[in-house]
């Protein structure tokens, strides 16, 4: 008898246990659903107002159209969804999109998730490459980084060599030492100078 009530304790364990994990397993594919479903349809739909030689979406009604039929082919799910478009500009590229998604668990209450996506389309007519920027001690790579052209020039902490001290950075191929905030135009390479 004792070994009885043991398992049937057990058992009722292992039912409220499974049905905790169908209760958590169940809000987080719902809402991963729900996110990959608006970062894909978010992300189609500003691409398709980028894309060259396609249709071009003429205001802001057909964006939001786009969106929501994008939207409604990801998402497979029964639930309510009530969506919001909080920003959408075709001029700046902006669509800045709000779900919210209403399920009922398996207990009978309502549960509710909220995602929200902002993208902003980047164009560039003409797009700059990058400058690189070395730093070299005794001929060895100090320190390096890219910036555009016309950024300001941002000097590294000061290098410590033994019985020398340190007097700037000599651009190689120039005369005068770097100042901190300079306009860099074109990669450049400056070397450490020590007295």
């Amino acid at each position: 008898m004792k070994y009885s009530v043991y398992g049937v304790v057990l058992l009722v364990l292992a039912v409220l246990t499974i049905a905790g994990g169908m209760v958590v397993s169940g809000k987080d594919v719902r809402e991963n659903e729900m996110d990959k479903a608006l970062n894909t349809a978010v992300e189609q739909t500003m691409e398709q107002l980028n894309k060259e030689g396609s249709y071009e979406i003429q205001n802001v009604q057909e964006l939001i159209a786009d969106f929501h039929q994008s939207l409604l082919l990801h998402i497979s799910s029964d639930s309510d969804f009530e969506v919001k478009i909080l920003t959408a500009d075709i001029e700046k590229g902006v669509l800045d999109v709000e779900v919210r998604q209403t399920y009922q668990t398996l207990r009978g209450t309502k549960k509710e998730a909220v995602c929200r996506k902002t993208v902003l389309l980047e164009q560039y007519s003409d797009k700059q490459e990058y400058c690189v920027v070395e730093f070299l001690v005794n001929g060895t790579i100090y320190d390096k980084y890219t910036i555009y052209p016309g950024g300001s020039l941002s000097l590294p902490p000061e290098p410590e060599a033994e019985g020398r001290i340190f007097q700037g950075w000599n651009r190689i191929g120039s005369q005068g030492l770097a100042l901190d905030g300079m306009a860099v135009e074109e990669s450049a390479v400056f070397q450490a100078v020590f007295l």
